[in-house]
């Protein structure tokens, strides 16, 4: 049996030390070599390079539906068991929306349902895809255009290039005007647009469920404006 001493040595060596073979211990050389290897040796893993880090970032739709939810149950702890009637039924989730910044913008209707979940104090129900659907309606559009140009409105209208309607919820749905007005000069222009097509609303115009806003988007997609329909 080799002593502590022994061991140590045999294990890890000195510069310039001399293994004693005169001792006739080869198995337990062999033995201390082998250990050594893990005591002495190179920390690097044997196995190669550890693993590139997986990314740990939430979807956008589930990071929209929990900042929606956050909000929401926000306000049912300052307002109570009512606050659910009245962010769903007067739409109070879709307009905080418009307020609520990149954290909506990436899909506007994750984020209201996880606002009307919050707002009725409900278990969180996580989307499994984006909730947001955009459809164009080439048929309001020119609708919209032809009661503008009866109306003395055809210019400011005629700068809306796309409609389209935004499904929020299974009821509620914004429209969305994109135009051709630049982000620095358009902003008066955008503000009288969607008060054009308030104007024109009739309040379903055939479609099922509830327009709840205005959007005027600008040239490069961004919003310039938004008003309550």
């Amino acid at each position: 049996m080799l002593s502590t001493t022994e061991y140590r040595w045999l294990a890890c060596p000195s510069p310039g030390g001399a293994m004693d073979y005169r001792s006739g211990r080869v198995l337990g050389t062999i033995l201390a070599v082998l250990i050594g290897l893990v005591g002495c040796g190179s920390s690097k893993p044997s196995d190669g390079p550890a693993p590139e880090s997986r990314s740990t970032a939430l979807p956008e739709y589930v990071a929209a539906y929990r900042a929606g939810y956050t909000a929401g149950k926000a306000v049912y702890d300052s307002l109570g068991k009512g606050a659910a009637v009245r962010e769903t039924v007067w739409g109070g989730c879709t307009r905080r929306a418009l307020q609520a910044g990149s954290a909506a913008e990436t899909d506007r209707g994750s984020w209201v349902r996880g606002c009307l979940n919050g707002v009725a104090n409900a278990p969180e129900q996580l989307p499994t895809g984006p909730v947001t659907t955009r459809t164009t309606d080439v048929d309001m559009l020119e609708r919209l255009r032809a009661w503008a140009h009866a109306h003395g409105e055809a210019q400011r209208v005629d700068h809306a290039r796309v409609l389209a309607t935004v499904q929020l919820t299974e009821h509620d749905y914004d429209v969305e005007l994109s135009t051709d007005y630049s982000q620095g000069s358009g902003k008066s222009e955008a503000e009288s647009l969607a008060r054009t097509f308030i104007e024109w609303w009739d309040g379903d115009h055939g479609r099922k469920g509830t327009a709840r806003n205005v959007l005027v988007l600008g040239a490069d997609g961004k919003r310039l404006t938004a008003q309550r329909i």
